[in-house]
């Protein structure tokens, strides 16, 4: 039976993904449209996961490894499979031809923003970046608090925070990720001199009373010895309820007694009303951060996504707009909602969402083809530093009245796997529930070891599996912090040379050692700084007294052109692909003063790594994946103390108070200590959901590397044991299936992005040249010889690096041959769609041109080949039946075979 608002309470590996596409999929059969299915995900991954299970579902579901999927639409929509099937085909096509709204919900977002920008003073082509101009940001901010008058309130803020004013905005960030909170926050005036009359006043009479008693001992005397209140604070009798203990003993009277008590409620008043002070003049400053960034965002045209956040609650939940209208400009009304790992939602996102929801929930019953759905595990709740708030799971299923079901059976892990954590965690986390293995066999390996040298009992633990048969890239180590994870990267290479590993940031281009030395030679150009020099002729193997022109490198020269000057001056390419990268990279800066001062915090991929052998990566990285053998490290450093002087205490998912930290404070405050006790609460439950999150990616076996003391497994109470056997890898031939396509994220145009398989083998240069030729053709807006020029230039800065100059010019004349063929021209007459998109047979294809005109749809794709092929032709008919499938047209398709000589048009039947 569908159950209209629904939530799924989804455990580690219970197949929350394959609920998500069944409800998806059933909405279609009972009459939503795709247009109006609101399906939101957090990452970029999940949604294309999410999309490509429906188009499997709705185009393989009469097959036989679909029938479980059947019978669960079957049960859900209360349709016969028969009539289910009899409608695959339309919906199918209805789903292909359709606006699908699966995005993350930083997309959603977005798109609401470019709609609405205008309202906010904001051009609708504004540009996302990771953080801001710092230097720009800091001129702005420290004008704008002059301004206000507010320079000394800085200094008192960076005096008490024990911090340069340039450091103090990773707290303002802080108050930003919660701003939208802010409003709850009420701030009592207090008479702080009054006060602290009154605190003086009572501590004088204790030590009156104290030591004017002969008894007395000399040291207990000095205990008394405070000259101000921060110094009283601290003393160790202050959080004592009674002076009847140690040298006090002797001197003992209840009046001592009365006077503490009085000491300690003054001073709890003190603490209040610096507090006060402290936290009006922080909001102040906040206030002016708001205004400094906003003004920012204004004058620049670019945001963060934390910033799209703040301005489309600006929009939606202070109603700047209603719903109806919202729906007007996006071109679409929703019906239902789907929300995936709702656990890391923030208050800010729920509240933008928040009307959408209470609008189809509150439809349900007048419309009944409105639902609402929504899946997560609390268990695996572990941003809230960056906003999550996993109560909002429960708040909104109680809110909205919402049917709250369990899918309780692990699909991922071996039996002793899943009952390994039912077994730790099943006391640990407050409402935990069992899995059900869904093997019935006894299989699986568990293992926990204990030593203070986490680094070699972690390689000892490599070295088991491969001697147990397990190949290197079925293995994963899971770190407490990325520094852990490189300090285990080397030990293993120093071990076992032979092996290959990868961490999450050897795969980023600035990692790559010749990108590393390019940027050190920028630097050198810039800062005119020696070492920078040094640096690279080392990294480079040249000598360290090698004469340089500078003079050769012209600084205003754009940045591109710039790092090819170096890369051609000191012969560095040699079939690089992060060169290549580098060079197309550049182009996104507007001059080498903001490379320099962002190279640190570029996040591209290097095109010439990919993941190989044993990956090392952080628990919080490794959530929603999973790996065949999994080794958990301890910390190999200490663990990291929250160091942030500000205490933000919530109820459900409101935020009450912001406490500030002084010392001592819980002994006097009993509201400061409630706040204390619900934040040590949720840090034990942080600590303890990350440590499921690691437990629960592992399929086969599970091997933790613990520490004595202090360990960060300390929570579980786990003694050394192992149980069970490490399964061998099986060998290739039972284990790889074949791909028909490969995926390669290299940032050279759309057709980079999909090859075939087959043409790994063939000569590089012949694959750049082919590559080449489609990013030519896919810059022609109009397919005109005017142009040629701007196209081939375009080109030639992406391969030059690549290909002769020769071949290049090879590639003009054959684009220009193209144009001026009348069979091409003839052809291409119509609405045309270049380097579309398209997800067939479990592929995603990249088509190299469509033309739609009204009676027929033209799909042409373009070779280099001396020869006709035959895979050439049965590739274009693939692209045939999806095509007509979308488009419900006649389709005609032709391989064009562009050569030196002559063009070639193929009509495939």
């Amino acid at each position: 039976m569908f159950k209209y608002n629904l939530c799924l309470e989804a455990s580690a590996g219970s197949g929350k993904t394959f609920a998500l596409s069944i409800r998806y999929v059933s909405l279609l059969y009972l009459g939503a449209k795709p247009s109006s299915i609101l399906t939101l995900t957090f990452t970029n991954k999940a949604s294309t996961e999410m999309r490509d299970r429906i188009v499997a579902l709705l185009r393989d579901l009469d097959k036989k490894e679909k029938e479980t999927e059947l019978n669960e639409i079957s049960t859900l929509t209360n349709l016969s499979q028969k009539e289910i099937l009899k409608r695959q085909k339309s919906l199918y096509h209805e789903f292909l031809s359709s606006t699908i709204n699966i995005s993350t919900i930083d997309k959603f977002n977005t798109q609401i923003l470019r709609s609405f920008s205008l309202y906010l003073s904001l051009m609708p082509d504004f540009t996302l970046k990771e953080g801001v101009d710092e230097h720009e940001f800091l001129k702005e901010f420290l004008s704008e608090v002059k301004k206000e008058g507010l320079y000394s309130k800085l200094i008192d803020f960076s005096v008490y925070e024990q911090k340069r004013v340039s450091e103090i905005f990773s707290f303002l960030d802080t108050l930003n990720q919660k701003r939208n909170d802010l409003p709850n926050i009420k701030i009592a005036s207090y008479n702080i001199e009054k006060i602290k009359k009154e605190a003086w006043k009572n501590f004088s009479l204790l030590k009156e009373l104290c030591l004017s008693c002969e008894k007395l001992s000399d040291r207990a005397k000095k205990t008394f010895n405070h000259d101000s209140l921060e110094s009283l604070l601290n003393a160790s009798w202050i959080k004592k309820e009674s002076l009847d203990y140690w040298d006090y003993k002797k001197c003992y009277t209840p009046r001592a007694d009365e006077l503490l008590k009085d000491l300690k409620i003054s001073l709890r008043e003190y603490l209040r009303a610096k507090e006060a002070y402290y936290k009006e003049n922080y909001l102040k400053i906040f206030d002016i951060y708001k205004k400094v960034k906003k003004k920012l965002n204004l004058k620049t045209n670019t945001l963060e996504f934390n910033d799209i956040t703040n301005f489309v609650y600006d929009l939606l939940v202070t109603k700047r707009i209603d719903n109806s209208f919202l729906y007007f400009r996006l071109d679409s009304k929703i019906d239902h909602i789907l929300i995936d790992e709702f656990q890391d939602t923030s208050t800010s996102q729920y509240k933008i969402l928040e009307p959408l929801i209470e609008e189809v929930v509150s439809g349900h019953g007048v419309k009944q083809n409105r639902s609402f759905f929504y899946v997560g595990d609390v268990k695996q709740s572990i941003y809230r530093f960056r906003g999550g708030v996993k109560e909002l799971f429960y708040y909104v299923q109680k809110k909205f009245d919402v049917t709250k079901d369990n899918l309780n059976t692990n699909y991922r892990s071996y039996k002793r796997v899943v009952e390994f954590v039912n077994e730790v965690f099943r006391d640990k986390i407050e409402g935990y529930f069992d899995q059900i293995p869904n093997a019935k066999e006894d299989r699986g390996y568990i293992e926990v070891d204990e030593s203070e040298e986490i680094k070699e009992l972690v390689v000892k633990k490599v070295g088991f599996l491969l001697e147990s048969g397990v190949r290197e890239e079925e293995i994963a180590i899971l770190t407490f912090a990325n520094k852990d994870s490189f300090v285990l990267q080397d030990e293993i290479k120093k071990a076992y040379p032979e092996i290959k590993t990868t961490t999450t940031t050897t795969k980023l281009l600035i990692n790559s050692h010749q990108v590393k030395a390019i940027i050190e030679f920028l630097k050198y150009l810039y800062f005119k700084e020696e070492f920078y020099k040094a640096n690279f002729l080392l990294m480079i193997g040249r000598d360290l007294d090698e004469k340089i022109d500078t003079e050769h490198f012209k600084l205003s020269k754009p940045l591109n052109f710039l790092i090819k000057d170096i890369v051609n001056y000191f012969k560095l390419f040699d079939k690089d692909e992060d060169i290549v990268a580098l060079i197309e990279l550049a182009q996104n800066y507007k001059d080498i003063d903001e490379f320099i001062f962002k190279s640190e915090s570029i996040d591209a991929q290097s095109p010439s790594k990919k993941e190989e052998g044993i990956k090392l990566l952080t628990i919080h990285k490794s959530k929603g994946l999973e790996f065949s053998h999994v080794i958990i490290a301890d910390r190999i450093g200490k663990k990291n103390y929250d160091k942030n002087s500000m205490l933000f205490y919530y109820h459900e998912i409101t935020l009450k108070d912001m406490y500030i930290k002084f010392p001592n404070r819980e002994e006097l405050d009993e509201s400061y200590k409630k706040a204390v006790e619900a934040d040590k609460t949720l840090q034990r439950d942080d600590e303890l959901n990350t440590l499921y999150v690691a437990l629960t990616r592992a399929k086969k076996s599970i091997i933790i590397c613990q520490k004595e003391k202090n360990s960060a497994f300390s929570h579980l109470s786990l003694t050394p044991f192992s149980k069970g056997e490490v399964e061998p890898t099986k060998k290739d031939k039972e284990q790889k299936q074949v791909e028909s396509f490969e995926y390669e994220a290299i940032h050279t145009g759309l057709q980079e992005k999909v090859k075939k398989d087959e043409e790994k083998d063939k000569d590089i240069k012949a694959i750049n040249f082919g590559l080449a030729l489609h990013f030519m053709l896919e810059n022609l807006n109009e397919f005109s010889l005017e142009e040629i020029e701007s196209s081939f230039w375009s080109m030639k800065n992406r391969f030059s690096q690549k290909l002769e100059s020769e071949d290049l010019e090879r590639i003009k004349q054959r684009v220009k041959n193209l144009l001026k063929d009348k069979n091409f021209r003839s052809l291409i007459k119509g609405k045309k769609h270049k380097e579309l998109p398209l997800t067939f047979n479990h592929e995603i294809k990249q088509l190299d041109l469509v033309v739609e005109n009204e009676k027929s749809i033209i799909v042409i794709d373009y070779k280099t080949s001396l020869e006709v092929q035959k895979s050439h032709i049965n590739q274009v008919k693939h692209y045939k039946y999806a095509l007509k499938a979308i488009f419900e047209k006649e389709v005609f398709g032709y391989v064009c075979y562009v050569r030196d000589d002559e063009v070639e048009m193929v009509l495939v039947e």
